[in-house]
């Protein structure tokens, strides 16, 4: 399930194979495995990707974060603006992986710790993944992104919460601090993806010449499976619909033809704006 932009001729073929199931048995992180989160390779069109880990701090010593109090980092990290001392408490990956878009179907939630190369040292639960890059959208105009993932994502813009999804609950509940509150959409109950639904952020009145700090914070809390999808929409673009729901593209800064997974995850139009990544 090789879904963000390759870099080399190999990585399609990593897709091919990840689409068909097949799994790789090296010890360390497959690179197909990489594929889904990033990769090693830096690139002027990426986003960077930092993991944390919340069990543990920067010296390896356990914490007191349980399944309860890690939304409370969160929380934290998100209402103080994004502050990134607050995830520098925890430890974080030597790895950093640069990946195009958000579009992770269905796997296991020790495929992210195995990603970022701590797979064997790191077990499933109460992990985050920070990406940030500066963008700019292709053209002119009013946007908005929709996204859902088990546990969560969340996405700022200039450190302005434009969407926050928690997994089946919403951000009041879970998120007392940061407590965003969705605008009202035309699709209210979202757009199906795995077990989940997209949700629609806030309306962003954007312009193509000007360069935009973005940042996505997503994560799992407990364990088990885990999946994240980021789409976007342009006001007065037309979509095709499927269930009187927009088919949307993958928000992307780079453009990949994606393969379909063939595991819940949400219908994507195969064409759509591409926006610039700046360094």
């Amino acid at each position: 399930m090789q879904l963000l932009s390759p870099f080399t001729g190999n990585w399609r073929l990593f897709a091919l194979l990840s689409i068909t199931g097949w799994l790789g048995t090296l010890a360390t992180a497959p690179a197909q495995e990489r594929n889904v989160f990033g990769e090693t390779a830096s690139s002027e069109a990426a986003f960077v990707g930092i993991f944390y880990d919340f069990k543990q701090n920067q010296t390896g010593e356990p914490t007191n974060i349980d399944v309860n109090r890690y939304w409370n980092v969160i929380d934290e990290f998100i209402s103080k603006g994004w502050d990134e001392s607050v995830l520098n408490r925890y430890y974080r990956a030597s790895r950093t992986l640069y990946t195009t878009q958000i579009f992770v179907p269905y796997m296991g939630a020790d495929r992210a710790p195995a990603a970022f190369g701590v797979g064997a040292t790191i077990k499933e639960s109460r992990w985050v993944i920070h990406y940030k890059a500066q963008v700019s959208p292709p053209t002119n105009g009013r946007y908005r992104f929709w996204g859902a993932s088990d546990d969560f994502i969340a996405v700022a813009l200039d450190t302005k919460n434009v969407l926050v999804k928690p997994f089946h609950l919403n951000s009041a509940h879970t998120l007392p601090k940061t407590n965003w509150v969705r605008t009202k959409t035309t699709n209210p109950e979202g757009i199906n993806a795995a077990s989940d639904r997209l949700l629609a952020g806030d309306w962003m009145d954007l312009r193509a010449d000007q360069i935009y700090d973005l940042d996505i914070l997503m994560g799992e809390r407990p364990g088990g499976q885990f999946f994240a999808f980021l789409m976007c929409e342009k006001e007065g673009d037309k979509y095709e619909q499927d269930a009187d729901a927009p088919i949307l593209p993958i928000f992307q800064i780079a453009h990949y033809d994606t393969p379909v997974p063939q595991n819940g995850a949400p219908k994507f139009a195969k064409q759509g704006p591409v926006w610039k990544s700046h360094q």
